[in-house]
């Protein structure tokens, strides 16, 4: 349980939040899906950190991020024209190519128009591409850092089965829910139930009674282990890799090698969030209705895969008939959209001083204490955990689940995992 101000300090992300600042100078944030930035459409909007910024793709590939403001009047780029790769402020027709640099100027004329233009750019933010994402750097350093090394990242990508969905609660709640794997059994037990059956012959996710919960401290962040004992002495270990502040590799069915379940929540504002969901996989290209995610008859739109269509007089959207008719939860279009829907029905912020913790909890509470000493550690010139700033490059590890022999312990399996 956190006191009303520990909550504040860990969910409060927009303008001079403590979070908000340790976050904006020390990790890239992902905001868009590759594929949804075409060269030639409509300014890509984003919002972080209760910030709107712009996004474009130009004709060779290049990309560029934004404020959202012109700097000549402050209208709204995401209104510009969008010409050749350049954008063009319909407000006065100033024109700014991938770099941010004003290319044309209308309102200055004759020789005193090229020198006014190179004084004139937008303020842009370094950006890279990878796992199948578009990420940024907020900060103020000079340079961007360098990027983590991420297990789903390269050539992984071609394999990858990647979405995004906009979340209408505070990040912390979508973090914590990653790491939640007590929940497998309950919440998402009609979808495991079915993914068992498609699966004879492997453990798959066990639902039998909650799990025992280990979790350590990593340079990185946290590795929590789900823990079930089996006959004969040994262990079913689902082992979750967690690197601060946004990312969350769980493993799939039966994970062998480099593979595993992607959960990536960025914090639009202190109320919102986007979450960045999919499967990932050395050995083939993923599909959700081959994995038992998504039903076959269903094609959601992988830009916003689990929207929410209802509030809470609506119960979120859920199908009262689905559930009497055997469905546990009456949500039915995807795996995902059930942790959705539990997050938003604890409002916008939860308020985490009428918890009443479990020992299932054990990975949540070192997650919040691991943040709390972060922003300790930033507010006293440090690097907090995870940081790409750090002296050590970040690498992340690959997620498991395997079965134990009797006396060996899950740490030394999480060892010998694959990057």
């Amino acid at each position: 349980m956190l006191n009303k101000e520990q909550n504040e300090l860990l969910t409060r992300v927009e303008g001079d939040a403590p979070m908000g600042r340790m976050m904006r100078e020390n990790y890239w944030f992902p905001f868009a899906l590759s594929l949804q930035l075409v060269p030639g459409d409509a300014p890509f909007m984003s919002r972080l950190l209760g910030r709107n910024f712009v996004a474009l793709r130009a004709p060779d590939g290049r990309i560029g991020f934004f404020d959202e403001q012109c700097p000549h009047r402050g209208a709204s780029l995401a209104l510009a024209r969008v010409e050749d790769g350049h954008l063009r402020c319909i407000f006065h027709a100033w024109k700014f190519d991938v770099t941010g640099q004003a290319v044309e100027c209308p309102t200055e004329s004759g020789e005193r128009a090229a020198a006014f233009c190179a004084r004139v750019k937008l303020s842009g933010y370094p950006v890279r591409e990878a796992g199948g994402l578009v990420w940024v750097w907020l900060g103020h350093t000079a340079d961007a850092p360098a990027f983590p090394e991420l297990p789903f990242a390269g050539a992984l990508e071609k394999n990858t089965f990647l979405t995004v969905s906009k979340a209408q609660c505070n990040w912390l709640q979508g973090v914590e829910g990653t790491l939640d794997s007590a929940h497998i059994g309950t919440l998402h037990k009609t979808w495991i139930s079915g993914i068992s059956a498609m699966n004879k012959g492997n453990i798959g996710m066990s639902l039998d009674g909650p799990p025992r919960y280990e979790a350590e401290v990593t340079p990185y962040g946290l590795r929590a282990a789900a823990l079930r004992p089996l006959t004969g002495g040994e262990t079913y270990a689902r082992v979750t890799e967690y690197l601060m502040p946004f990312i969350c590799l769980a493993p799939s069915n039966g994970t062998r090698g480099r593979e595993g379940v992607i959960f990536i929540v960025t914090p639009v504002d202190d109320e919102r969030h986007l979450m960045f969901f999919g499967l990932y996989s050395e050995r083939a290209k993923q599909d959700p209705v081959a994995a038992g995610i998504q039903p076959p008859d269903k094609r959601p739109d992988y830009h916003n895969y689990a929207p929410l269509p209802g509030g809470r007089e609506q119960r979120w959207g859920q199908d009262r008939d689905l559930l009497n008719a055997g469905h546990f939860t009456g949500f039915g279009n995807n795996i995902l959209e059930e942790d959705m829907v539990v997050q938003a029905s604890m409002g916008p912020i939860v308020d985490r001083t009428r918890e009443f913790l479990s020992a299932t909890d054990i990975a949540i509470v070192q997650v919040r204490r691991m943040m709390l000493k972060a922003l300790a550690d930033f507010e006293a010139g440090g690097h907090p955990t995870g940081s790409a700033l750090s002296a050590t490059p970040v690498v992340m590890p690959n997620p498991i689940d395997t079965v134990l022999a009797p006396e060996r312990r899950w740490h030394e399996a999480a060892c010998m995992v694959p990057v």
